[in-house]
């Protein structure tokens, strides 16, 4: 049994992934340019982490902290995630009839503290580190009052999407992002499932809808969408490309959304609907529901936009039109978090007959700036528009999106690739299990009895398979991430091998934009001809080395490189 794979110590040691770090760092370099009064925005897609990025930043800091966000659901979840990064944190609340001023670390509603009465008390309370979830939203009144009674303190911003309908930018907040990232790229990295839109046409017309405050007027178009031909086209489009999946569908209003699971309910799917008026037991009894698989479509109206997370989900009906880009990456954002065993989402796109220019529905492509074909997947996308750039066709097998992969043999001490997809199965208990290398070491994700989207991570080890606890009851990213983790060094420990995919056509196209950035921040020498393959391989192997360095949790070795030889024949350092 390996002794650097025991049980982390109490309060939580978390594994950022390498660009959360990165993330961490840059928001600390700024604050300490300028602590006070200073700003510092961060961009990441839902599903990359903000809530650990920003409660990791304020643990670093050690200084009186304000959460600030505008639904109790987000309010929770940051207390919660703060609690798991350490468990003695003592944390107040405003908001939701709670007055809970003085504590070190506080999380509050803008809707309270941003009543006259309340300003009084945040100017006393002295907060040093203010954070704006969803900041997207900061550029309303509310904000701004509260952000000017707290001038000396230094603000983050954290958000998935900047834009606004109103077209308000919340750079003039915020000023230019000190991180950022896009869904192509988390997608590409292996930290967000693969993408895969399809797009169902209907011969309903949006030409009479008009617009208010940038988007689609809600009354008319529920008039225009909600009829039962086009309901029960979204649910044979769902049966046809998303069955047996678990799916979330965007409606219009509470009826539309009602309608939507009747014609569900008539073609024997399970269906339930959740919106802002549904009682907080019910709606509590009816996602816990979904998230043990007992509902296949949950129809909602705004609340799954935001704060809503089950990763399992994997498949997003937007049968809900909408201008608003924001609203619509948020939306799709509810199916690209990673789960153990799935390998992509599948975006049921219901695109309308719209003849006006100024109504164009949004689609996958229009709002990720990425042309897609029909059916085709983010990642198919970004390897064809390589191709068609380097003029290079792509081979039959590549257009099914298969890869061969084989083991090859080295010289040196490699380490598997972190972000490869690991063969997670899930139980009946509703538990993760894998297998690992050729002792079959067993690791499990098993669900919380209390907390729903929590699991601890258990393992039993080769040769005596005795039960060990290696990470108490986490969301399910945060355990999938740490299992991960430790299988990789399982893994590397007995074996010293690298899976490369070396038939890919990619490997020879020159590195990207992307990738040389990463090879100069990891201080690692190349030539300028270097290939995208070659730059992969150096960059995996260091990032397996750091994370192997934070597993073993010691300081990183100074890296020694030896020269190699490339395919080509040249020589690297």
């Amino acid at each position: 049994m390996l002794s650097d794979l025991s049980p982390p110590s109490s309060p939580l040691s978390l594994m950022l992934r390498p660009y959360q770090e990165e993330c961490v760092q840059q928001v600390l370099s700024v604050h300490q340019q300028r602590p006070k009064g200073g700003k510092a925005l961060v961009v990441l897609p839902t599903g990359c982490g903000k809530t650990i990025v920003f409660t990791e930043t304020a643990r670093r800091l050690k200084v009186k902290t304000l959460v600030i966000a505008h639904r109790q659901e987000l309010l929770q979840q940051a207390a919660d995630k703060f609690r798991l990064v350490d468990p003695t944190a003592v944390i107040g609340q405003i908001g939701a009839g709670r007055h809970e001023w003085g504590a070190p670390i506080t999380v509050a509603s803008i809707q309270t503290i941003s009543r006259p009465e309340h300003l009084k008390n945040l100017k006393q309370c002295g907060y040093q580190l203010v954070i704006i979830d969803e900041s997207h939203h900061a550029a309303t009144d509310a904000y701004k009052t509260v952000l000017h009674a707290l001038s000396d303190a230094f603000v983050l911003g954290v958000t998935a999407t900047p834009d606004r309908l109103d077209k308000q930018r919340i750079e003039s907040l915020f000023g230019e992002p000190v991180f950022s990232t896009t869904i192509i790229e988390m997608v590409e990295q292996g930290y967000l499932c693969d993408l895969r839109a399809i797009a169902i046409r209907t011969v309903t017309s949006l030409d009479a809808v008009r617009t208010q405050g940038g988007d689609f007027k809600t009354r008319e178009l529920e008039e225009a969408v909600d009829t039962p031909e086009r309901n029960l086209r979204i649910v044979h489009a769902y049966q046809e490309h998303g069955k047996d999946r678990q799916a979330i569908c965007f409606a219009v209003t509470i009826e539309h959304a009602e309608h939507l699971a009747q014609a569900f309910q008539a073609e024997g799917i399970r269906s339930a609907v959740v919106s802002g008026e549904t009682p907080p037991e019910v709606r509590k009894r009816t996602l816990q529901a979904y998230a043990r698989d007992e509902l296949q479509a949950l129809c909602n109206v705004s609340v799954l936009t935001e704060g809503y997370d089950h990763s399992a989900t994997s498949c997003v009906i937007m049968a809900r039109p909408t201008k608003s880009r924001a609203l619509y990456v948020q939306s799709i954002g509810r199916g690209a978090r990673l789960a153990p065993g799935k390998r992509d989402c599948v975006i049921i796109d219901v695109t309308d007959n719209c003849l006006k220019h100024r109504l164009q529905p949004q689609v996958l492509q229009l709002a990720l700036g990425l042309e897609t074909r029909n059916g085709e997947s983010l990642t198919e996308a970004c390897q064809r528009l390589r191709a068609e750039a380097t003029e290079t066709p792509i081979s039959a097998q590549e257009e099914r999106g298969e890869q061969t992969t084989k083991v090859s043999a080295r010289t040196t001490d490699l380490f598997v690739n972190i972000l490869a997809p690991m063969d997670w199965k899930r139980l009946k208990s509703g538990a993760y299990a894998l297998e690992v290398g050729e002792q079959k070491h067993r690791i499990a994700l098993v669900p919380s009895a209390l907390k729903t989207g929590y699991y601890a991570v258990w393992a039993k080890l080769a040769p005596d398979f005795k039960p060990q606890q290696w990470l108490k009851e986490s969301p399910l990213e945060w355990a999938q991430t740490h299992a991960e983790m430790k299988a990789c060094l399982l893994q590397t420990s007995a074996k010293k091998r690298v899976l490369v995919d070396s038939n890919a056509p990619w490997r020879s196209y020159p590195a990207s934009v992307k990738q040389v950035y990463l090879l100069r921040k990891y201080g690692i020498p190349f030539e300028a001809e270097i290939t995208s393959g070659e730059a992969s391989d150096l960059i995996g192997e260091e990032k397996a080395r750091r994370a192997q360095a934070k597993a073993e949790q010691s300081p990183p070795p100074r890296t020694t490189r030896t020269k190699r030889t490339t395919s080509r024949g040249k020589v690297t350092a």
